[in-house]
């Protein structure tokens, strides 16, 4: 089922905004690795990652190997940082962290606010 879940690039930045929400299925997961896989392709080594997943659910955990081979993708292509907007309900947030966590070894963090993640990934 498809969402409004979007992938964007902000080649000044060279940063990645990813927001994710509702609840994916296996063909709208795909569907963000693909479009995830492009942005990449766009983005210099050192790239940062902005993924808003407040209004996120956690998916199945089909759902879930399409999200690690993305943080593996990520990796490869030597990201910089992560930081999750995860607003006051950090659940959607918690599935990636996770996968993030014991998959990778880049520096992630989750925040409330976008401004903050901004701030961090600016730094």
């Amino acid at each position: 089922m498809r969402t409004n879940s979007n992938v964007t690039f902000n080649r000044a930045k060279n940063r990645i905004y990813l927001y994710m929400e509702g609840s994916h299925d296996l063909e709208e997961a795909q569907r963000m690795y693909d479009e995830y896989a492009k942005a990449i392709e766009q983005a210099s080594p050192g790239f940062t990652v902005l993924i808003d997943v407040e209004n996120y659910t956690p998916g199945s955990d089909a759902v879930q190997d399409i999200h690690k081979q993305a943080s593996h993708l990520a990796e490869e292509n030597h990201v910089g940082k992560v930081a999750r907007v995860v607003g006051d309900r950090p659940l959607g947030g918690m599935q990636i962290d996770r996968i993030a966590k014991h998959e990778t070894r880049y520096e992630s963090r989750h925040f409330t606010y976008k401004e903050d993640a901004e701030d961090f990934l600016d730094q």
